[in-house]
């Protein structure tokens, strides 16, 4: 398969096969923004300036990471705002009785769970993925309300404080983190079968399964991963914040589904890679670092996301109808 990939490239020449590289794109754009950025604001040329940004956009790109998955077999998981806040409150409370590496591995095996439980609805009960997401999204918001009576802790665990703020060899150990989750992402899309499973879904499910591609299993590895990554970002952000919060994990629900399609994989699915998704994520960061340092309110920098995550989904399902 990739030799008959490779032929085609060689056919197409360098030049088109770049033009066609969504990827390469996403940071070349990412390039010319940082560039603007430095041109036309302060600070942004700084080492400073650098390492906060790619700290930042670790919370976001480790989430992005696993919704590419999901989002590259057709799928969809808005269920990564709660699952964020369920990791980092479930962690904060019970280190709060138990200790740090208790929080920890229940808030992941909590994570997993909602993870699971969103592949079983899309697979068995065949709910669509966008209606069950978003339902399992909201039981984790009702459930943590009545969990902490309204009043989550807070927790200063010092494992995930070193995560979050220490640094190695000068990069944020966060960033390290995110580019490590992103290799081993990038094996299991492009260099595993499962990986084979996920774009055959993403191109047609019907097709798939006449083919013998195991729906179920590859929906629970992606869901799976989503959910369990979401829940590691929230162990993170509780590290680099040392609070929690209810609502911690909404600004990351239409963040990580616009750094995938920003990063050029297809919202379709069956099309994308998870570099590109990297290139999202930073310049989400980047864009977002960018109006407020010119002031712009945050009512305006919403409107200017939702725009541009409306104009690229149109393009990109006029491509997919061509």
């Amino acid at each position: 398969m990739m030799t008959a990939l490779s032929r085609t490239a060689g056919a197409r020449g360098p030049v088109a096969a770049l033009r066609d590289n969504r990827a390469a794109w996403a940071f070349g754009v990412l390039i010319v923004t940082w560039i603007a950025a430095i041109a036309f604001a302060k600070g942004f040329d700084s080492v400073s300036s650098v390492r906060y940004l790619t700290q930042t956009a670790a919370f976001l790109g480790i989430v992005a990471v696993g919704q590419t998955l999901v989002i590259m077999m057709s799928g969809i998981d808005l269920s990564v705002s709660g699952v964020v806040a369920l990791s980092a409150v479930v962690c904060a409370q019970v280190a709060a009785g138990s200790g740090g590496p208790a929080g920890v591995a229940v808030a992941l095996v909590a994570s997993l769970l909602v993870g699971l439980a969103n592949a079983a609805g899309v697979t068995w009960l065949r709910v669509p993925p966008m209606v069950m997401t978003l339902a399992t999204g909201t039981i984790v918001a009702g459930a943590l309300l009545v969990y902490t009576n309204g009043s989550p802790k807070s927790a200063k665990v010092p494992m995930l404080a070193s995560l979050a703020n220490d640094r190695v060899a000068g990069v944020p150990l966060a960033f390290v983190l995110w580019l490590g989750i992103t290799a081993v992402a990038a094996w299991l899309l492009h260099a595993s079968r499962a990986g084979r499973w996920v774009f055959a879904l993403g191109n047609g499910e019907r097709a798939s399964r006449a083919s013998g591609v195991p729906l179920a299993r590859t929906a629970f590895i992606a869901y799976g991963a989503c959910a369990l990554l979401a829940g590691v970002s929230g162990l993170v952000l509780l590290g680099f914040t040392s609070t929690s919060s209810l609502t911690m994990g909404n600004p990351y629900q239409l963040l990580s589904i616009a750094s995938v399609v920003l990063g050029g994989t297809s919202i379709l699915g069956g099309r994308g890679h998870v570099l590109g998704t990297v290139a999202g994520a930073l310049l989400l960061t980047l864009l977002t670092a960018l109006l407020a340092a010119w002031n712009v309110s945050e009512g305006v920098r919403q409107i200017v996301l939702g725009l541009l995550i409306i104009a690229l989904l149109l393009a990109y399902a006029r491509e997919r109808r061509s």
